[in-house]
C-alpha cells in the first residue's frame, strides 16, 4: 500500500470515529517520517524515487526503508570480508517459507559464507563420507537416520562440531559429506563406520566394509584427514558447492541440504564491524574487484569476497587514519 493510500485510510478511520486523535497523530507522524526518508538522496547521488499521479512511489514505496552507513565487516582470523557503500535500503522478503525441494543458489551462497567464517590457523578438520548400500531409503527416511547419527555423535563427542551437506548421488541415493572438528582421529576412525552401519546399513556387511575402506579398487576409509586449510576450500568447492538436480528429488520433500552441529565447537571467527566513509568504501570495493578479477562492478551496494581477512584489514588500516 502506498503512503498516499495509507494516509487516506487513516483519515477515513478518524472521520468515522474508529480511532482516537492520539492514534491518528502517531500514524501521521510515522508516515511523514517514512516519506521524508524515501525522499532523501543516497550518499552517492541520484534522484529520489519518482512519484506517480496517485501519490504512490514507483520504486517499492510499500516496503519499509532504512539508511545504512558504509561499513566493512570481516570474520576475525578467517576468510570472510564484506564491504558496503551504504545507502537507502528497502526491507524485502518475509512470509511463510515453503517446503525445501532443492539446493538453491541462495542456500549455496550462505553455506560458502559459513565456511568462510572458519578460522584459518586452527586444528584442521576431518572429512567424513556417509552413504547407503544398494538398497537405500527416501530423503525423508534418510534424514531420520542422519538425525539419529547426530544425536549419537553429540553423546560420543560432546566437544565435537561439524558442518554437513546432503548430496544426492546419480543413482538417487542420499549421500552425506561432513567436516568434523574437536574429535580424536582414532576414536572417530572406529566409531563412525560402526555407528552408521547400525543406523543405515540394513544388515549388509559390504556397507560396513566400504566405510572401513576394505573393499579394494581404490576404496578408502570414510574418515580422512584434511591436509591443509586450502584443502578445506577444495572440499567446499568440490562437495559442498554442488547445485545439480537428480531425477525425482525436485518433486519430493528433502528438508535442509546443509547445516551446522555443535556450532560452539566449530572454530568460527567472530564478526567485526567497522564504520567507513563513503569514498573509503568505494575504494576498498575497487580493491576487492581487482583481487577477485571481476571485469565489471557488481550491481548491489555491497561486495563479499573470501580472502585472508586480517591481512586485508592490516593493509587497509591507513584508510582510517
Amino acid at each position: 500500500m502506498s503512503l498516499y493510500k495509507e494516509r487516506s485510510k487513516y483519515a477515513r478511520q478518524r472521520k468515522e470515529g474508529s480511532t482516537t486523535e492520539e492514534q491518528y497523530a502517531e500514524w501521521i507522524e510515522h508516515l511523514n517520517f517514512v516519506e521524508r526518508l524515501k525522499n532523501r538522496l543516497p550518499p552517492h547521488g541520484g534522484a529520489p524515487p519518482a512519484r506517480q499521479e496517485d501519490g504512490a512511489y514507483s520504486s517499492g514505496s510499500d516496503l519499509s526503508t532504512a539508511h545504512i552507513r558504509p561499513f566493512i565487516e570481516y570474520a576475525d582470523h578467517a576468510s570472510l570480508l564484506k564491504v558496503s557503500r551504504g545507502g537507502i535500503s528497502q526491507k524485502v522478503g518475509g512470509g511463510i517459507r515453503g517446503d525445501i525441494k532443492g539446493f538453491s543458489r541462495g542456500s549455496r551462497h550462505r553455506l560458502m559464507l559459513t565456511i568462510a567464517r572458519i578460522k584459518r590457523e586452527v586444528a584442521l578438520p576431518y572429512f567424513v563420507t556417509l552413504t547407503y548400500p544398494n538398497k537405500f531409503p527416501s530423503p525423508a527416511e534418510s534424514k531420520n537416520h542422519f538425525d539419529i547419527f547426530v544425536k549419537r555423535f553429540r553423546r560420543q563427542f560432546p566437544g565435537g562440531g561439524l558442518i554437513w551437506k546432503l548430496e544426492p548421488q546419480q543413482r538417487g541415493a542420499p549421500h552425506y559429506h561432513l567436516l568434523v572438528w574437536g574429535c580424536d582421529k582414532l576414536d572417530l576412525w572406529w566409531w563412525v563406520p560402526k555407528s552408521w552401519y547400525e543406523i543405515a546399513g540394513g544388515g549388509d556387511p559390504l556397507h560396513l566394509r566400504w566405510h572401513m575402506g576394505e573393499c579394494g579398487n581404490g576404496n578408502r576409509h570414510c574418515v580422512s584427514e584434511v591436509k591443509s586449510f586450502r584443502g578445506v576450500w577444495a572440499y567446499a568447492s568440490k562437495y559442498l558447492g554442488k547445485t545439480f538436480e537428480v531425477a525425482g528429488w525436485g518433486k519430493m520433500w528433502t528438508g535442509r541440504f546443509w547445516g551446522v552441529v555443535g556450532r560452539q565447537n566449530v572454530p568460527f571467527g567472530p564478526l567485526v564491524h567497522l564504520a567507513l566513509e563513503y569514498k573509503q568504501a568505494v575504494r576498498v570495493m575497487r580493491y576487492q574487484r581487482r583481487f577477485a578479477k571481476m571485469r565489471r562492478p557488481p550491481g548491489g551496494r555491497s561486495l563479499t569476497i573470501c580472502c585472508d581477512a586480517n591481512q586485508w584489514i592490516e593493509r587497509l588500516h591507513p584508510l582510517n587514519d
